[in-house]
């Protein structure tokens, strides 16, 4: 990894970061780039896999797709939901590695409940090829 890259990619992120949804610090440092699907109420994370996602193995780690996972599930309440909820259990199957090119995150409702709602998350790689998977239930939080 290249120590000048990583630390320019860091400012960049430093710089552009705000404690608003989507602005977040992690979010600019792996370039998280967010749309939405009003109709099928699904939202969608793009990003290009960097060596700062790398395991040991050269691959990309498993908590970065938990990480995207959540992230994308997070925004799917945030944009669909009047308050705002929360992570209670999160399950992660990993199916493929991923070395380079970019990840898609695919978030949906699977139960879209008022107090509790489940939802789940694919992660493709660019070719289209399904990396990774989680399921979730997260809770409401009411607006204070």
């Amino acid at each position: 990894m290249d120590k000048e890259s990583v630390i320019k990619q860091a400012q960049r992120a430093a710089e552009k970061t705000e404690l608003t949804y989507e602005k977040v610090f992690l979010f600019q440092f792996f370039d998280f780039q967010f749309s939405y699907d009003e109709q099928k109420r699904q939202c969608t994370i793009e990003c290009p896999v960097s060596e700062a996602m790398f395991n040991p193995l050269g691959t990309v780690h498993g908590g970065v797709f938990t990480y995207l996972a959540d992230t994308a599930i997070g925004h799917l309440h945030f944009r669909f939901k009047e308050d705002p909820y929360v992570s209670l259990e999160l399950k992660t199957t990993h199916m493929n590695a991923v070395t380079s090119g970019k990840l898609i995150a695919k978030a949906r409702f699977s139960k879209d409940g008022y107090n509790v709602t489940f939802a789940e998350c694919d992660i493709y790689n660019e070719d289209g090829v399904l990396v990774s998977t989680t399921s979730g239930t997260f809770y409401r939080v009411k607006k204070r």
